[in-house]
């Protein structure tokens, strides 16, 4: 089975820092699924876990990930991209599933999106974590 690739939110790295049981954990460390995040989700994930006091080491995760660099500035992110997010500070996050080339943006915050526009425009699902498990898993072994 060849390998698939995804674009995480911070949400499911943060998921899987805090359960090492559930579909964001078990994403992060299964070898067949390439995992891509931006700087900006690093970030946020580093924001987050100080804020959330997680023991957990955030490296072991990230070393897990790839992370690419958007090299757009937030007024170019934010009008390109704003048509397919609610909130604005989202759009970051569907700029980074287009610029990483992948077909399934995860993230826990589905409602946060436009998902039939992106899926029509970019080519690119948004489901959640374990959704995603579930189409996963069917594929063919």
């Amino acid at each position: 089975m060849d390998q698939i690739k995804v674009f995480l939110d911070s949400d499911v790295l943060v998921s899987a820092l805090l359960s090492k049981t559930g579909a964001s954990f078990e994403i992060v460390k299964n070898a067949k699924i390439v995992k891509v995040i931006s700087k900006t989700i690093e970030e946020e994930i580093h924001t987050v876990a100080s804020r959330l006091d997680i023991a957990f080491p955030i490296q072991d995760l990230l070393q897990e990930t790839e992370t690419i660099t958007l090299n757009l500035e937030k007024a170019r992110l934010s009008q390109k991209y704003i048509p397919y997010v609610l909130d604005i500070e989202d759009s970051h996050v569907v700029a980074g599933a287009q610029k990483a080339g992948v077909t399934f943006l995860l993230t826990h915050n589905i409602k946060h999106y436009h998902l039939a526009k992106i899926k029509n425009d970019l080519d690119i699902n948004v489901m959640k974590p374990g959704t995603f498990l579930q189409y996963f898993r069917t594929r063919k072994q």
